[in-house]
């Protein structure tokens, strides 16, 4: 079997910035429409054909996700704390992918909040999440987008005043592999000109 991906060590001897880690995801993450935009990172491969990559290259995306003319990403800033983000291997032997989940809670049910819902269900979106060790996923790709699942609590009033009025919501994307994004998380939130 032709070998993709060369192995090597692992080993828990960290790096000084890679002993700060952090659970959590920051409270806001970057989102817009999937068919908005233009270019979308690719998966990694090897430079050279009948090459594997090192494993180092083999985690992460390689490009930006670039907006159509005229078409920008945004902002959702959620509450604090109650976010989260995983990527979960799922399928049978030989087809196997990974679930990528985003979970958010927006404290009081606003118009806004209601009116993001009905824009995205049943369309195929993007979100960019970054955690709070600095690391970002892109959920969604060029055949792929998030989703708004029907798993949440939606939207919730609570039974008493000590509880939280709130928005409780999840999305979905199913990928190929497991991989972080390092591309663009500025530009795109501007309105791209010129395709």
């Amino acid at each position: 079997m032709k070998k993709c991906i060369n192995l090597a060590d692992i080993d828990t001897n960290l790096s000084c910035s890679d002993q700060d880690n952090m659970g959590g995801i920051v409270p806001v993450v970057i989102f817009g429409y999937a068919d908005e935009v233009g270019t979308w990172p690719e998966k990694p491969t090897p430079e050279v054909a009948d090459t594997a990559i090192d494993m180092e290259a083999a985690g992460a995306l390689v490009g930006d996700v670039v907006m159509n003319d005229g078409c920008h990403a945004y902002k959702f800033e959620f509450t604090d704390d109650v976010g989260s983000f995983t990527i979960a291997p799922q399928g049978e032997n030989g087809g196997e992918s990974f679930l990528y989940t985003l979970s958010i809670i927006n404290a009081k049910i606003r118009k806004k909040i209601l009116g993001f819902v009905n824009a995205v269900k049943g369309k195929k979106i993007f979100f960019i999440v970054q955690d709070n060790n600095g690391v970002c996923y892109l959920m969604g790709d060029a055949t792929r987008g998030a989703r708004l699942a029907n798993d949440s609590e939606g939207f919730v009033t609570g039974t008493n005043p000590t509880e939280r009025n709130q928005a409780s919501l999840n999305f979905t994307y199913s990928c190929p592999r497991a991989l972080c994004y390092e591309g663009d998380t500025v530009n795109l939130l501007t309105a791209a000109a010129g395709g």
